[in-house]
């Protein structure tokens, strides 16, 4: 989330101008407890289902596919699928380039609003990147980067670019600024800056360099002092745009990187990691076993709690002032490791594929809750508990994760599992999302399984698992009333979809359609909201292979076939 501090005065004319594009949307204002005459506005980006949108690029022997930015209306990269070899240095090939594809940029064929920055070398080839100008100033994060083969083909190019109409807008509103305001000095800068930054008591704030450059808001370069803000108790870095007329803080955020801490981890098993289904509850685990990870944005109470998971619940809880949570699996803290890192990912990972506002908030989780081999999420305390029976089910990443799917559904629809097929839609759903997260990450024949390391004390299966999620089951023949082996239908229905359409789209899909169903929506129900979800996020491009899926399995019944359905016993077939 991005802040931006204004005079009071102008909050409601800034939050107008942060949420005129759509792209953004304001979440609070907050008076400056240290400068009331001054608000903090928070806002984020608002949620799009907009697909891309993808074009054909031919210029002479170039040829490729662009996917436009829909906020600029030019393409933002540009793959090649076919580009002659060239003799000539990279930044050679890359201005040629750059002056062939500038009407498609929407740029100066002359390229004089680019200044040449540099070429980076590596073993994808030559980088050559330039940065925006806008009269004699730069354009923050305005760059462009083509990417050439070691044969001199140019393959890539990743455009950041500001096109010439919104560099137009820009113009406008300097030509229609009023006569008589004056530019902020740079002195005034640093003073509006070094204000809009918290300093506990004691601490110090100096502004330590400055420079006049142009900052998007809105797409639309704006004029503005660039201010390094170094601040101490805290301790941090602040690189700030402040509007060089209004005074305005435009952009704020701290570069300093945090000191993380670390753990081990299994990511997601050993089973996995070491690829041995023979391994037994008091096998010694190897070191190759494990993984160190660094356990991000940890509170400094030195215990694991953070943005969005707490082992508060846990008896004796570890703590490490040090950042160092290096346990191995006979150490009482490494179950707290486990929990803090695999759930802190896959929070990231929803909010990475465009879903952030779900359960984003730190969950309590109790990792010994009880000594049996069974775990579950309280709706009531809206926590998780973990047993320690058999293997201990936190050691096992894929247990954590079927868990927290629970906490995801219920954030998303509280109360949800009031009716048989619901309650085994959520194990499914459980199942599903273990299985997607860590699946191109394992062997081929535990791709289809979950929880091959917490079910070899009791599963006989080869490989040992769980469940498996490509399960023949159909409805509603294969329905016995109990949520497992019920949820098996829905889950192998969700783990096809993510073999038609990719990782990505099956997730937000099958994410997404929670938030259309209610507290006893049943398999049918949920098909036909999946369905309801891609028109609403990909213009119903896959809406026939989710409908074969589920007609294949018998939740939709089949119009080529008098509405009958796959899995309906004869009888029922003819009553």
């Amino acid at each position: 989330m991005e802040t931006r501090t204004v005079p009071c005065s102008a909050s409601a004319r800034e939050k107008q101008t942060i949420e005129k594009s759509g792209r953004y949307r304001v979440v609070s204002c907050d008076t400056d407890p240290h400068n009331p005459q001054f608000c903090r506005l928070s806002y984020e980006p608002t949620y799009t289902s907009k697909p891309a949108i993808t074009v054909n690029i031919s210029l002479g022997d170039f040829k490729g596919k662009g996917q436009v930015s829909h906020s600029r209306g030019v393409p933002r990269r540009i793959s090649a699928t076919a580009s002659s070899q060239s003799k000539a240095s990279p930044r050679k090939i890359a201005e040629s380039f750059l002056k062939k594809i500038a009407p498609t940029l929407k740029i100066k064929p002359d390229l004089s609003q680019l200044k040449f920055d540099k070429v980076k070398k590596t073993l994808l080839g030559s980088h050559v990147l330039f940065q925006q100008r806008h009269g004699s100033k730069v354009i923050s994060s305005a760059w462009v980067r083509v990417d050439i083969d070691p044969s001199g083909r140019v393959y890539y190019l990743l455009n950041d670019l500001i096109p010439e109409p919104l560099l137009n807008k820009s113009r406008k509103a300097e030509e229609s600024r009023k006569p008589g305001v004056k530019r902020l000095t740079e002195d005034q800068a640093k003073e509006i800056a070094c204000a809009a930054v918290e300093v506990s008591k004691g601490g110090k704030r100096e502004a330590t360099s400055t420079e006049l450059a142009y900052r998007p808001i809105s797409g639309i370069p704006t004029l503005a002092w660039r201010v390094i803000v170094h601040t101490t108790k805290p301790r941090k870095e602040w690189r700030m745009y402040v509007d060089a007329f209004t005074g305005a803080v435009l952009f704020q955020r701290n570069m300093l990187a945090k000191a993380a801490a670390f753990g081990y981890v299994f990511d997601p098993n050993p089973v996995v990691m070491l690829n041995n289904t023979k391994l037994e509850n008091y096998s010694q685990i190897p070191e190759s076993a494990y993984l160190r990870v660094a356990l991000r944005d940890l509170a400094k109470t030195g215990y694991l709690d953070g943005p969005y998971v707490s082992t508060a619940p846990t008896a004796r809880r570890v703590k490490r002032t040090n950042g160092n949570f290096l346990f191995r699996r006979k150490d009482h803290g490494f179950k707290e490791v486990m929990v803090y890192y695999h759930i802190d990912r896959v929070q990231r990972h929803l909010q990475e594929i465009g879903f952030d506002n779900i359960l984003n908030r730190p969950i309590k989780v109790n990792v010994a809750g009880q000594r049996n081999d069974n775990s579950y999420y309280s709706p009531d305390s809206k926590s998780l508990s973990f047993g320690t029976g058999g293997v201990d089910d936190a050691e096992d990443a894929e247990v954590i994760l079927h868990e927290y799917g629970h906490a995801i559904q219920d954030d998303q629809m509280p109360g949800f599992g009031e009716s048989d097929e619901s309650k085994a839609m959520g194990e499914g759903f459980g199942d599903f999302l273990a299985a997607s997260f860590f699946a191109d990450m394992k062997p081929a024949e535990l791709r289809s399984t979950v929880c091959n390391w917490d079910s070899v004390y009791y599963s006989a299966e080869n490989p040992p698992c769980l469940r498996r999620m490509d399960s023949n089951k159909k409805y509603p023949k294969d329905i016995k009333g109990e949520e497992h082996s019920d949820g098996e239908i829905w889950s192998a229905c969700l783990w096809q979809l993510r073999t038609a359409l990719g990782r990505r789209t099956a997730e937000r899909l099958v994410i997404a359609h929670h938030f259309l169903l209610n507290r006893k929506a049943g398999f049918q129900d949920a098909a036909e909201a999946l369905v309801i979800a891609d028109e609403q996020l990909y213009e119903g491009r896959h809406k026939e292979k989710i409908r074969d899926i589920f007609i294949q399995r018998g939740i939709l019944p089949n119009p080529k076939r008098g509405n009958r359905r796959a899995g309906a016993s004869f009888a029922e077939s003819i009553a």
